[in-house]
């Protein structure tokens, strides 16, 4: 066997295995010959060799100890060959040279895998580094560690020549010097890739095999190509590349970013691109993590209310923060930085502090809250608390000082102002013509000449004395001393009123306000100031006296009168703005920021009495009308906010001055003007039409005839003229126009004759269907396409019918719905409503109405509304919004209006700009039958079988209507006019069924009563009815027990289905 030739990792591999053999036949060490063995010869020949080899071996058994190291691996590790046998690998005692083989050799262990190492860089016996290479093989026996054997080699000089080599090597190949992580040259010409290095590889995922001999277009490598247009441009202008950012496409298709420094290169006589580029995603996500850090920091110094700066020993300012800036009276930073060149002398009220500073920076490194003087740029002084620490270099000398600066100017305006108060509080004290004393434990200490003054009492007399001689009786004595003192231990002030005694006998009344002072010991310490009141008492009382006759004028005076001081507080609210406001006085006296303006405006505003007091020209201008002499203002005005809402109110206000002239409060009177307001609208109105009458009257007979003759004969003229020619289409615009003329004539003799001529039993409904069928509504609808016009009426056969004429209600509701699509523009919608409905109060312009049922009318669209200016114009005769040009005579509206009010009608208007308008019209209902029709569902139906009924309704001609059609039903009917009333009733006797009206005032409503009904009678059957539509309160009556909800008015079918149905009902 020729061992000779075999390299040195075929001689260990073979090593190893012959250890294997030989731990297999139990020998203890492989090093040991057995006779007549050939792998004991084999053995020690190879045992030969590893003492001849370069490299070091080490035999290690199972259990982790040293059986062999050659030569060689004894001189690596610096210690004898005969010690190392028995040690343990894991052991203290094994050489330092080898520690580094300790995880290594783990490793192999527990994997049973070879594990190799190269230039590994440990600690050299004579002193210095060496660098190690080698390999462990660990010895497997039944699957099990049996060993290991290791081989070291000491590369130092072959590392010292391979970093000499590299530097070589570095200088000629700049590309692999720039960057140590991806290196890659291609052909200048084609871009083909020659050579590319494991970081070029690890960036970009492929394999050196799918790299080499392609181009970077082939592998798609860029994630942008502008980028690789960029790069080849800019090396062909300039030949290289520096820090040029790029995206580039992984192999996985993920992106990463990469920073690209390039230069052209001759390879065997061709140029070459060498690339070297770096991954700085990581770095990109800590520069931006810096980047924010950074900001945060920036952001902390640049808002922080302190001054923060560093500044060099010579005096200058390296940095500053704008707070610092500010400190100093600069604009910026930059300004004081570049402005002060020399702390000491430009901002140093005293050069001699600077010094101070620096000695104390240098002898202790940090100065805290000293505080000096400064100046700002304008000179003015400013007061500083510093704080700062000295920065050093390697040789203890100050490079710099950081340090925080803290405004106190403040501060010590504020102590020289406790100083000098201290001073003035003295001179006071000596000074004030207020008798002050200072008492410990109600023993004399001191006194001003006030209080001497006062009494007649000498120094001598009260010093070290008690107050017992001001006192003419001891138990008044002791009761001020109790009130006093016991008022000072528990809130610390204290005050008495009491009859103090003068040195010539005279006994005065006296105020005696008491405070503590700070002590050291325990006694009680005070100083006590004196006030004889007996003047100002019997002036307080006669003042009194005048107040209370004044409040009780104008307590009753019939105006609603308020009165405020200067300040604006409420100090006078008689019972007369009570009654209007429904505000009582004392939710009102002592009120101020314009309390007193919320129950007539909903909001505070100054009103009259406010520009009394301040007087605001633009203030006045949101009255309808003011009017100043001298100091008195009167001023009308409406106010939104007053029930039912736009009351009209007159006003006078005035300020009140006291006897030296000065302004101590003012007074406004108020007066409700809304009536006579609406009388004088009305008034208006009614001489409007009555011209208007008159007008029509003398020209309709005159403009008729004219008229006529123009119809006739432009109507013969068209008939004539050939179909088509120009004068047969003016012939039809002189017939036309005929026709609109007599139509504005007929609607001002309309206007001109008052009342209803023809009456008669009418169902709205019909009246607004027979106007959809007319050609003046297709009509209409033909010329505004975009508009969709809707229809909702009562359910068939439940619309209550009206008396009228229906020709007049026909013209309402014409003028209404062609109002309401002129008002659209564009598209948008229509909807005519009819409905019955009860009213038991005044609905929007009206004070009153009659209680009742009625039959209302609505017509809205989604138009562009009307403005809250022209809301009380739009019934005037001739008054329009029109443009000029289009249709509309501006006599529409009023033709509504006289026609609801010739039928005992209302009008509500409710509209707002952009959002639309809807017109209610309101007609009393009639009972009366129509000339024909007949119901539906016969009566025998819902007819009564003598059953008996409660009926509870607060409305007397409700209750007597739904008593007379339940007696026409065959029904025993009673009535009660309140739900108090009906639960009495129940405690008498039982009723059949209860007819429950839910709406009743005052007293309980229906919910009340029928809880209340419930308790007497808990299986009392009751129908619910109401004006109003069903609610949330209507449905916890039913949750309790009651029947159906029928809405009113009464129909004799609709309630007497009901109640039959209810009696039925198990």
């Amino acid at each position: 066997m020729n061992d000779e030739g075999k390299t040195r990792e075929e001689l260990i591999e073979e090593l190893a295995a012959l250890r294997r053999r030989l731990a297999e036949t139990g020998d203890p060490a492989p090093g040991r010959q057995r006779s007549g063995d050939g792998d004991a010869r084999t053995l020690v020949f190879h045992e030969y060799l590893m003492e001849n080899v370069d490299e070091g071996i080490c035999v290690i058994d199972e259990h982790d100890r040293i059986l062999f190291v050659n030569s060689p691996m004894a001189k690596i590790a610096g210690i004898p060959k005969e010690q190392h046998p028995g040690i343990d690998i894991f052991s203290d005692r094994i050489p330092d040279t080898l520690k580094h083989i300790k995880s290594l050799y783990l490793t192999a262990k527990q994997n049973l895998r070879d594990i190799s190492y190269d230039s590994i860089p440990v600690a050299a016996p004579a002193g210095g580094t060496a660098w190690l290479s080698g390999k462990l093989i660990p010895f497997v026996k039944n699957g099990r560690f049996d060993g290991m054997i290791c081989t070291v080699s000491d590369v130092s000089e072959h590392k010292l020549a391979e970093d000499a080599l590299r530097e070589s090597e570095e200088r000629f190949r700049k590309a692999f010097l720039t960057s140590p992580d991806s290196i890659n040259i291609n052909r200048l010409d084609d871009g083909t890739y020659v050579d590319v290095n494991d970081g070029f590889l690890a960036l970009t995922g492929f394999t050196r095999e799918e790299v080499i001999g392609k181009t970077s277009v082939e592998l798609d490598i860029w994630a942008d190509p502008a980028d690789r247009r960029r790069l080849v441009e800019e090396l062909k202008k300039h030949g290289r590349v520096t820090n040029l950012e790029a995206r580039f496409l992984r192999n996985d298709g993920t992106t990463l970013t990469g920073l690209m420094s390039a230069t052209i290169l001759m390879l065997k006589g061709r140029p070459h691109i060498l690339s070297v580029t770096r991954n700085i995603e990581e770095m990109k996500r800590t520069q931006d993590a810096l980047r924010d850090r950074e900001e945060k920091y920036r952001g902390l110094i640049e808002n922080a209310l302190e001054g923060i700066y560093q500044s060099t020993p010579g005096g200058r300012f390296l940095s500053a923060n704008p707070a610092l800036a500010r400190i100093y009276g600069y604009d910026s930073p930059e300004e004081l930085i570049g402005s002060i060149t020399d702390i000491s002398t430009q901002i140093f009220e005293n050069p001699e502090d600077r010094a101070e500073i620096l000695r104390i920076m240098e002898t202790e490194g940090l100065l805290q809250a000293y505080e000096v003087q400064h100046r700002r740029k304008d000179g003015s002084p400013v007061w500083l608390s510093l704080h700062s620490r000295a920065v050093r270099d390697e040789a203890g000398r100050i490079v710099h000082m950081d340090g925080l600066a803290v405004d106190i100017t403040e501060r010590k305006r504020a102590e020289e102002a406790l100083r000098r108060r201290e001073e003035v509080l003295g001179g006071i004290f000596r000074a004030t013509p207020i008798g002050l004393c200072i008492m410990r434990d109600r023993v004399f200490q001191n006194a001003n000449k006030a209080w001497y003054d006062v009494y007649g009492y000498s120094e001598a007399e009260m010093i070290g004395h008690t107050p017992r001689m001001l006192y003419d009786d001891e138990e008044e004595y002791r009761r001020v001393g109790r009130e006093l003192y016991a008022g000072l231990a528990e809130r610390g002030l204290a005050m008495a009123r009491t009859k103090l005694l003068r040195k010539d006998g005279v006994l005065r009344d006296s105020i005696l306000i008491s405070a503590p002072l700070p002590s050291d010991d325990e006694a009680m310490h005070a100083i006590i100031a004196i006030r004889d009141v007996t003047e100002q008492i019997q002036a307080m009382e006669e003042l009194q006296e005048s107040r209370r006759q004044l409040r009780d004028i104008i307590e009753f005076l019939p105006d609603a009168t308020l009165v405020v001081d200067r300040e604006g507080r409420v100090i006078a609210w008689n019972r007369a703005i009570e009654n209007m406001t429904g505000v009582k006085a004392e939710e009102m006296i002592g009120k101020g920021d314009y309390e007193y303006a919320l129950p007539f405006y909903g909001f505070r505003r100054p009103i009259l009495i406010d520009i009394a007091l301040h007087p605001d020209r633009e203030m006045e201008r949101q009255y309808t009308a003011t009017h100043r002499v001298g100091e008195i203002l009167f001023g009308e005005a409406y106010t939104p906010n007053l029930p039912p809402g736009d009351r009209h109110l007159s006003a006078t206000a005035s300020v009140l001055r006291d006897s030296r002239g000065e302004i101590i409060a003012a007074i406004e009177c108020i007066r409700d003007n809304t009536e006579r307001k609406r009388m004088e609208e009305r008034l208006n109105r009614a001489e409007k039409m009555e011209i208007l009458g008159r007008l029509a009257g003398g020209v309709a007979h005159d403009l008729n005839n004219v008229l006529g003759v123009l119809t006739g004969y432009s109507e013969l003229l068209a008939e004539k003229l050939p179909a088509g020619s120009s004068m047969r289409k003016y012939a039809e615009n002189i017939l036309q126009s005929s026709i609109r003329g007599a139509a504005i004539i007929q609607d001002l003799l309309t206007l001109a004759r008052r009342g209803v001529a023809v009456s008669e039993v009418v169902n709205l409904s019909r009246v607004v269907f027979d106007y959809l069928r007319t050609p003046e509504f297709e009509k209409l609808k033909s010329s505004h396409p975009s508009v969709k016009i809707w229809t909702e009426p009562e359910p068939e056969g439940q619309l209550l019918n009206i008396k009228g004429s229906p020709v007049h209600l026909g013209k309402t509701v014409m003028n209404l719905v062609s109002n309401a699509v002129e008002a659209v523009t564009g598209e948008g919608e229509v909807t005519i409503r009819t409905e019955n409905r009860y009213l038991d109060r005044p609905i929007h312009g009206y004070d009153e109405v009659n209680k009742g049922d009625y039959v209302v009318l609505t017509v809205s669209d989604t138009g562009k509304g009307i403005s809250a200016q022209d809301v009380g114009k739009i019934f005037d005769p001739f008054y329009t919004k029109k443009v000029m040009g289009r249709s509309g005579t501006g006599l529409g509206l009023t033709v509504v209006w006289g026609t609801v009010k010739d039928h005992s009608g209302y009008v509500d208007v409710q509209s707002e700009e952009g959002k639309g308008s809807t017109f209610s019209v309101y007609f009393p209902v009639t009972r009366d039958e129509p000339a024909a029709g007949g119901a539906k569902i016969e009566m025998s139906a819902y007819m009564g079988r003598g059953e008996s009924i409660l009926i509870v309704d607060d409305m007397q001609d409700q209750r007597e209507v739904a008593t007379s059609m339940l007696k026409r039903l065959g029904y025993r009917v009673e009535a009660v006019s309140s739900g108090e009333e009906a639960v009495e009733c129940l405690k008498g006797r039982p009723f059949d069924l209860v007819v429950l009206d839910m709406i009743m005032d005052p007293g309980m409503d229906g919910f009340e009563t029928y809880q209340k009904i419930i308790e007497v009678r808990p299986k009392q059957k009751a129908i619910i009815v109401s004006g109003f539509s069903e609610s949330d309160r209507v449905k916890k009556v039913q949750e309790s027990g009651a029947g159906v909800f029928v809405k009113k008015p009464y129909i004799l079918e609709k309630i007497g289905i009901a109640v039959r149905g209810e009696l039925d009902r198990e």
